[in-house]
């Protein structure tokens, strides 16, 4: 579980760490488009919405181990 300052602070710190292709496929993910659709929206194949996504988590993972959170 994370509180909303550690979300916050966590979201404040990807920003810097994420490209703008991680970004936008992040953002449309959790507003809970498919992968198939966040290729359409982004005009790229969903091999590529897919390898966003796993650079995402793992700078997640790296952020908040970090911060010892994990």
């Amino acid at each position: 579980m994370i509180s909303s300052g550690e979300l916050h602070d966590l979201v404040a710190r990807l920003s810097t760490v994420l490209s703008e292709l991680e970004r936008s496929v992040l953002s449309l993910y959790l507003d809970g488009h498919s992968y198939q659709g966040i290729g359409e929206r982004l005009a790229c194949d969903t091999k590529k919405v897919n390898n966003a996504l796993q650079r995402v988590k793992r700078k997640v993972v790296n952020q908040l181990t970090a911060r010892g959170a994990l």
